[in-house]
């Protein structure tokens, strides 16, 4: 079954909200063996919407509506699906005796605006939203499909579950194939460099397939196969992994949600061993993305941002004559960091990093993007220099990612540089 998706609203083209309503679409389709081949964004325009429609109806077996079906004059979904369908709007008098039914639990004033969420095109159905007001629609086209959801995503998302997909599985009975992927994440590669050494397995992909992904402070694969199960697909999976694990095995980090800090806590846990963190230019984002594990307070015993070079000095015990003589951003104070964190907290590892994040505050000597990171054990520490150029977000959370990942590698005993 081949699908299109039309996400309605014009605060969607002004990037007043981010459309993640098509991403969480998209992958529940997939994974039913829906093949979503086109995805549009539309503004609150009848005659735009009606064209979109219009289209993506003359090639798709399914065409999936999000949002516009609300009571008000610009939400016009009702009217688009009516108009293109050539069918009049009738209205569901259950539907009705719901939605006045709903507003008096409310206490909320039932208007004559609101009777059209009530309505539905002729010959078609509406879909029940436990989740709001807003019924969504369903109607048989000429043998194609036209379902139309909410735009909130809590009722998108239940009415996707409890409405929409079982209905789709049902159509598509024994031809069901839905697409199971695996996800492999990267550290300290490159996507071209990474795409230059598994260029052969991609060139020569069919079934499964793999793709490259990059993403700030990493690269992931993509591995996806149809198969009629999970048990099915595993092996298929397995095997490309194997021959990926082959080349490039000792960047990946993590599998599928597996984050840089949960594999950090994994490392940490299975070791026995605690952590402690000095922050200056990340500013405790470190700090953060490890405590958003569940069960951290095992391994993370606390941390320190030390913006100020009084705090450096008085609180982690980084020597005046250090900052004075390289500043505040040098390897020796990123080291004199990780120590002073390690030894104060009694940690098993530290890291610490200082740096300049920009936009301003650089000089030639020492340009936006430059930055310290340090980690430190009961072997010693070691300090690594790098210079990410970006924004002051993008900095900060490379920083965090590259500074997550040199403490996996140093726990698991890998090589770090120096």
């Amino acid at each position: 079954m081949k699908a299109e998706l039309v996400s309605v609203g014009t605060e969607l083209l002004l990037g007043e909200i981010v459309d993640t309503n098509a991403a969480f679409m998209s992958q529940r389709l997939a994974e039913i063996g829906v093949d979503v081949h086109f995805r549009h964004t539309v503004g609150d325009n009848l005659g735009r919407i009606v064209s979109v429609l219009e289209l993506a109806l003359s090639r798709s077996d399914a065409v999936l509506i999000c949002g516009g079906l609300g009571p008000t004059q610009d939400d016009l979904t009702r009217e688009s699906v009516a108009e293109v369908t050539e069918r009049p709007l009738t209205l569901v008098a259950e539907a009705e005796e719901r939605l006045r039914e709903l507003f008096a639990r409310r206490g909320y004033a039932f208007t004559r605006n609101n009777l059209k969420q009530a309505t539905v095109p002729e010959g078609g159905r509406l879909l029940e939203n436990t989740c709001g007001t807003a019924p969504g629609l369903l109607v048989e086209h000429r043998g194609k499909l036209l379902i139309a959801v909410p735009g909130p995503p809590p009722e998108m998302r239940e009415m996707m579950e409890r409405e929409v997909l079982p209905r789709l599985r049902e159509r598509l009975g024994e031809h069901v194939t839905p697409v199971f992927s695996r996800v492999l994440r990267m550290a300290d590669i490159g996507e071209s460099s990474l795409v230059a050494q598994i260029d052969d397995i991609i060139r020569a992909q069919t079934d499964p397939t793999v793709a490259p992904y990059a993403k700030p402070g990493e690269v992931t694969l993509r591995l996806a196969t149809k198969a009629a199960s999970e048990e099915e697909a595993a092996p298929k999976l397995d095997g490309l992994e194997r021959r990926l694990r082959q080349r490039v095995g000792d960047h990946i980090y993590g599998v599928d949600e597996e984050t840089m800090e949960v594999a950090v806590g994994r490392a940490l846990r299975e070791a026995g061993a605690t952590i402690a963190v000095a922050e200056s230019c990340t500013g405790g984002l470190i700090c953060s993305r490890i405590t958003d594990v569940a069960g951290s307070s095992d391994y993370f015993l606390g941390g320190v941002v030390a913006y100020a070079n009084d705090t450096k000095e008085c609180v982690l015990g980084v020597p005046h004559e250090t900052l004075v003589e390289h500043g505040a951003v040098s390897e020796p104070t990123a080291l004199a960091m990780a120590r002073g964190v390690r030894e104060r907290l009694g940690a098993d590892y530290a890291v610490a990093t200082t740096g300049i994040a920009g936009p301003g505050g650089g000089t030639d000597e020492k340009p936006v993007g430059l930055v310290y990171l340090a980690v430190a054990d009961a072997d010693g520490a070691v300090c690594l220099e790098q210079n990410w150029p970006g924004t002051r977000e993008q900095f900060k959370w490379r920083v965090s990612q590259y500074a997550l990942n040199l403490v996996r590698k140093r726990v698991l005993g890998i090589e770090v540089g120096g």
